[in-house]
């Protein structure tokens, strides 16, 4: 061994690798090498605090936090206190300094107070502590700048940050991993602190997402596993409902993690309900032994007008938003055909529900329709989009509105789109199948508008197989929901929003799978498009950039490390949000998870 006198001569190619050029210490900066550094020590403190406060200024870009902590004795420092209390009681008796003095003054003795009562009848420990960020950049202007947005983040959560003028140095030298707290920084930087406040600083009040139970979505970028019970969660997630949005770009793994979940909710009980305009699960659904459905006209029909056998949905105060099952129906049909033709006038849209009320008294079936007499009505009985198109032509001698208004639904009626709603329903029974996917994948060349209200009309037959039983757990998934937005047809969207807030009191569970989040914030319809997409409890944004990002970032706050990462993460890898915990996520896979997703072969 060498004698403990002789230095140790490091290898200087080592020593080069890791040590910078030169060091420079100006009054309040650091050259390092070519790059730059500040370091500041936080000298005010808000009076209260909330578990990982100290989490977004940890995770700002290009910044760094050191915390320093030692313990005090408590008698001493409820002696001092005590000592405090007093002078602060003499200067708030004799001070001149107007009402916003005396109210720091009062502040700072309710501080103490509060810190007396911690240590004794809590029996809180307390610590003197030192929190330093070190700032680093490529250069002063890029330095200067991540400065400025490390004092107003401070600003805004109640905290003031200064640069250590004259004490860069021992800043450094605290500011790293050592453990080393400087004689120089030991006098008024300082700060008492009861272990609470300690232990809900970063990072000690971070962590990943573990539920307990439910399913297993991936890995954090600790290596810990993610799981999630959107079912039953503990009361202290801040979860709200099961809901579940996943917002990408495509290419983003936005139908893969859709896919994994669906796989797993299936596997521990939930039924799943798919709404498919991509066919990209009907290979799923046939693994599963599901049902598929093709909805868009190739042999299966579902006709928009007739009503399902249930009671009528209710508010969230459980009273029923329509007088009876028919009326509520109605309501449906009149927001489907409002979404097929955009365009119309208010006294088209008044003729139109004429036209329906009159296709319904036909068939002898009376608004005052019970759920049980619409159980004993045939299918071949309901009217339908050609009905609706005959009392058009009925009244079509009456104005030239009747003949404008015959003319839009003839194609609907008896033309080229007659397969899809002009005819009774030929749906095979699903309420048995524990996997059902409604594919609408044919209809991907067809005009906006008839995709739209297809998609509206196969939500709707979704809608009610959710509603038919309330003991069971269901996952209704909607994807590629961009297709519902328009700002000429806006029911579609106020649609999916109701759906997003009642299918909780039916044990379901809304997943909005889409793109194009933007859409959803345009001026006209952004309280509609902003609900739909803050109405999940969860929420995973894989990767993102562009205005996309920007909206995001305003609708959940995002920090600037999460943009960061956002902007540059892998397919499977994004933001997931669950109540007031977020954690970055991997999205694992299974291999035979893999097979039935995608068929033997692919990795």
């Amino acid at each position: 061994m060498p004698s403990p006198t002789k230095p140790i001569v490091a290898n200087p190619a080592l020593a080069n690798l890791f040590a910078p050029e030169a060091l420079t210490f100006q009054p309040q900066s650091i050259q390092v090498g070519a790059g730059w550094a500040r370091v500041y020590a936080i000298q005010a403190f808000p009076s209260s605090v909330e578990i990982g406060w100290l989490t977004r200024l940890a995770n700002l870009p290009g910044v760094t936090l050191s915390l320093h902590a030692l313990p005090e004795d408590p008698l001493t420092i409820v002696h001092t206190l005590n000592r405090r209390i007093g002078q602060l009681g003499g200067q708030l008796t004799t001070h001149k300094g107007g009402p916003l003095m005396a109210q720091r003054l009062e502040r700072q003795m309710q501080d103490a107070e509060t810190l007396i009562r911690q240590i004794d009848a809590e029996q809180q420990h307390v610590f003197r502590t030192l929190v330093l960020f070190t700032v680093y950049a490529l250069d002063a202007a890029a330095g200067l700048q991540a400065c400025r947005r490390l004092e107003a983040v401070c600003a805004t959560q109640g905290m003031r940050a200064r640069p250590l003028i004259y004490r860069q140095e021992p800043g450094l030298l605290a500011g790293g991993p050592w453990g080393w707290w400087p004689k120089a920084l030991q006098g008024d930087t300082p700060h008492t602190w009861p272990v609470a406040t300690l232990a809900a600083a970063w990072p000690f009040g971070g962590g990943g997402i573990n539920h307990g139970q439910g399913i297993v979505l991936g890995h954090d970028q600790d290596g810990g596993l993610v799981l999630l019970n959107r079912w039953n969660p503990p009361p202290e997630t801040g979860l709200t409902n099961k809901n579940f949005a996943i917002l990408a770009p495509p290419g983003g793994g936005k139908s893969h993690t859709v896919k994994v979940a669906m796989i797993r909710e299936w596997a521990l009980g939930a039924k799943v309900i798919v709404i498919d305009p991509e066919r990209e699960y009907r290979r799923l659904a046939q693994a599963l032994g599901g049902a598929w459905v093709n909805c868009a006209g190739g042999g299966t029909r579902i006709n928009p007008l007739q009503a399902p056998a249930l009671p009528p949905d209710t508010d969230d105060d459980g009273e029923p938003v329509a007088a009876t099952p028919l009326v509520a129906h109605i309501q449906r049909v009149l927001d489907f055909l409002a979404t097929y033709l955009p365009d119309l006038t208010a006294l088209l849209r008044a003729h139109l529900e004429q036209a329906v009320e009159e296709s319904y008294a036909a068939q002898g079936i009376p608004l005052e329709v019970t759920p049980e007499q619409i159980a004993a009505i045939p299918a071949e009985r309901w009217p339908h989009v050609g009905a609706v198109y005959a009392r058009c032509q009925a009244h079509a001698a009456e104005s030239a509105d009747w003949q404008t208004l015959a003319a839009l639904l003839r194609t609907a009626g008896e033309g080229v789109l007659a397969a899809l709603w002009a005819g009774p329903s030929t749906v095979p029974p699903t309420q048995a199948a524990d996997f059902v996917v409604l594919d609408i994948h044919e209809l991907a060349d067809s005009p906006e508008h008839v995709k739209r209200a297809q998609y509206v009309n196969v939500l709707g037959y979704a809608w009610d197989l959710i509603r038919a039983d309330r003991s069971e757990k269901k996952l209704l998934v909607v994807d590629e929901a961009w297709m519902l937005i328009s700002q000429e047809a806006p029911e579609a969207l106020k649609f999916m929003k109701a759906l997003s807030k009642r299918i909780r009191k039916y044990e379901g569970s809304m997943n909005v799978v889409t793109q194009n989040v933007i859409d959803f914030l345009a001026p006209s319809i952004r309280d509609d498009g902003e609900q739909v997409l803050t109405n999940s409890a969860f929420v995973l944004l894989l990767r993102q950039g562009g205005k996309d990002l920007q909206a995001l970032t305003e609708l959940f706050s995002l920090s600037d490390a999460e943009q960061d990462k956002l902007l540059n993460a892998h397919v499977g890898e994004g933001l997931l949000i669950a109540g007031n915990q977020r954690a970055w996520i991997r999205i694992d896979t299974a291999p035979h998870e893999t097979a039935l997703m995608y068929g033997r072969g692919r990795g």
